[in-house]
C-alpha cells in the first residue's frame, strides 16, 4: 500500500475544497447562501447537476483553480529539471535523463483533460423544455396568487383577497400556489375553517395554501408559531399534502417561528384530460388519468444542502412558496432553489411574495423569471409521460458523493482499487509513471511516494 502518491496529491485541493463547502453548508444557518459554491454560469458542467450536485460543481471549479495556478506557476518559474526534486544523477547520464518536465505538471496536463472531457455532454444534451405532444408529455398549467393592491386595495391581503384572486385563476390552471406565510391563523381550528372555506370556494385547482399559524403541543401551555404549506382540493376534506419550515431565517424568523423537523412528502395528482383530448388518448383504462408527483418546501429550505434527500422517489413538480424582503435576496433564493430543481430532476414552481421577490419556473429545461414584485401568474408547462420517478443519481446518493470523491482521490494511494468509477484517475497515475525512466525509479524508490 503506497501512503502518498503524485496523482492523489494533485486531486487533493479539489476534494477538499469540495468537502468544506459542503460540510459549511450544512452547519450554517443559511445553508448554501453564505459558501462560495458557484450557483449562476455553471455553462459546460449544468449537466452533471443530477448527477454528482453541487459538490461536483465545487469539486470542478476547484480543480481548474488548481490547473490555472499550475499554469501560472511554470510561466513565472519556467521548465526545472529533474535534478531539482533531488535526484542524483551520474556525471556521465545521459542528457535525456537529465532535463523532464516536472511530473506536478505532467499531472495538470492530464486533470485538465479530464475537465474538458466532462465539459463534452453538454454539447449533445438537450436542454430544452419537453415538447408538447400529448403523447409523450403531459401539459400542465401552473399559477402564483400574489393579490395586487391595484385590484383589492389591501397592502397586506386578506384570506378574502387569496380566495378571489384564486377563483379569477381557476379555470386557467390546475395547480395554484400562494407565497409563503400568505394568511396568519391564531389557532389550528382557525387554519381548519380556513381550508374547509378554500375546498368550498376555489374548485376547480389545487390549492397550495401557504400560512403561518400558532398552536400548542400536547401538555404545553405557551403556543408556538410556525410556518406551513398544504395542498387542498375539493377532492379530499383533509389536506392532500401538509409541509412546515424547516430552516428558519436567523433573527429575523428564529425568535418568533419555530422549525420543524419532518421532512417534505410526496403526493400524486391524478390529472384528468383536457376538453379538447378524449380520455381513451389521454390515458389507459380505467382511471383515465396521469399521475403528477408533487412535493412542497419553503424558502430557505431551499438553501439546504439536501432538503429532500428523504424521499424515495423522484416528484415531478415542487411547490416553492416564498418571501424575501429585497430583490438581492430574492433572486439569490431564485438561483439556490433552481440547483435544488435541476439536482432532483424535478420541475419547481417558485412563488415569492415578497416586495423584490423574484417568481418563476426552474428546472427540466425551464429557467424563467416570469414576475419580479406582486401579481399573479400562470405558466403552462410539460412534464414528462409517462413520468420517470426514479431518483437522479445525486438525489439517490446525497453526501455519499464526498465519499466517492475522496475514494477517487486515493484510489491511486491504494493499490487493489482499480474500479470504473475512478479508472480515468488512476490512468492519470500511470501516465506520470513514465514521466521518470524505470532505471531512476529503481535507483531511487522514493521518488514517487
Amino acid at each position: 500500500m503506497r501512503t502518498s502518491s503524485l496523482w492523489s496529491q494533485t486531486l487533493v485541493f479539489p476534494t477538499i475544497w469540495s468537502t468544506i463547502a459542503f460540510i459549511v453548508s450544512f452547519i450554517s444557518p443559511a445553508g448554501r447562501l453564505l459558501t462560495w459554491s458557484p450557483v449562476q454560469g455553471l455553462g459546460a458542467y449544468q449537466w452533471m447537476l443530477p448527477t454528482v450536485g453541487t459538490i461536483g460543481i465545487d469539486w470542478v471549479m476547484a480543480a481548474w483553480a488548481l490547473v490555472c495556478s499550475q499554469v501560472a506557476e511554470a510561466w513565472l518559474m519556467g521548465d526545472e529539471s529533474i535534478e531539482d526534486d533531488g535526484l542524483l544523477l551520474a556525471p556521465d547520464a545521459p542528457a535525456r535523463l537529465r532535463v523532464k518536465p516536472h511530473p506536478t505538471r505532467q499531472a495538470s496536463i492530464i486533470l485538465s483533460a479530464i475537465l474538458v472531457t466532462l465539459a463534452l455532454p453538454s454539447l449533445l444534451l438537450n436542454e430544452l423544455p419537453l415538447p408538447t405532444p400529448y403523447p409523450t408529455s403531459t401539459p400542465l398549467s401552473v399559477g402564483c396568487v400574489i393579490p395586487s393592491f391595484e385590484r383589492y386595495k389591501h397592502h397586506v391581503p386578506t384570506l378574502d383577497d387569496y380566495i378571489s384572486e384564486s377563483q379569477r385563476l381557476t379555470n386557467s390552471a390546475r395547480v395554484l400556489l400562494w407565497p409563503e406565510s400568505a394568511v396568519q391563523f391564531s389557532s389550528e381550528e382557525e387554519r381548519d375553517q380556513a381550508f374547509a372555506k378554500v375546498r368550498t370556494e376555489v374548485t376547480g385547482s389545487y390549492v397550495g395554501v401557504s400560512f403561518e399559524e400558532a398552536y400548542t403541543l400536547p401538555g404545553e401551555k405557551r403556543s408556538s408559531k410556525r410556518t406551513g404549506v398544504a395542498l387542498i382540493s375539493k377532492a379530499s376534506p383533509e389536506p392532500h399534502m401538509m409541509y412546515y419550515k424547516r430552516h428558519l431565517v436567523p433573527i429575523a424568523e428564529s425568535f418568533s417561528l419555530t422549525h420543524s423537523t419532518v421532512p417534505p412528502s410526496i403526493y400524486t395528482i391524478d390529472l384528468t384530460h383536457p376538453k379538447e383530448v378524449n380520455k381513451t388518448d389521454w390515458a389507459p383504462a380505467p382511471n383515465y388519468t396521469r399521475p403528477i408527483p408533487v412535493t412542497a418546501s419553503i424558502c430557505l429550505d431551499f438553501a439546504a444542502p439536501l432538503p429532500f434527500s428523504d424521499l424515495n422517489s423522484r416528484p415531478a413538480l415542487i411547490l416553492a412558496p416564498a418571501r424575501t424582503w429585497h430583490l438581492s435576496i430574492g433572486f439569490a433564493m431564485w438561483q439556490q432553489a433552481k440547483r435544488r430543481a435541476e439536482e432532483l430532476g424535478s420541475t419547481l414552481l417558485w412563488c415569492d411574495g415578497g416586495a423584490g421577490g423574484v417568481s418563476g419556473i426552474a428546472g427540466q429545461g425551464y429557467d424563467q423569471v416570469i414576475q419580479v414584485g406582486p401579481g399573479s401568474w400562470i405558466q403552462n408547462i410539460e412534464i414528462q409521460y409517462p413520468f420517470d420517478d426514479r431518483r437522479t443519481t445525486f438525489a439517490y446518493l446525497g453526501w455519499f458523493i464526498v465519499s466517492l470523491l475522496w475514494f477517487a482521490t486515493l484510489a491511486d494511494s491504494v493499490e487493489f482499487v482499480y474500479l470504473p468509477f475512478v479508472g480515468s484517475f488512476a490512468a492519470g497515475r500511470r501516465v506520470l509513471d513514465r514521466v521518470v525512466p524505470q532505471n531512476q525509479a529503481q535507483q531511487n524508490p522514493n521518488l514517487l511516494d
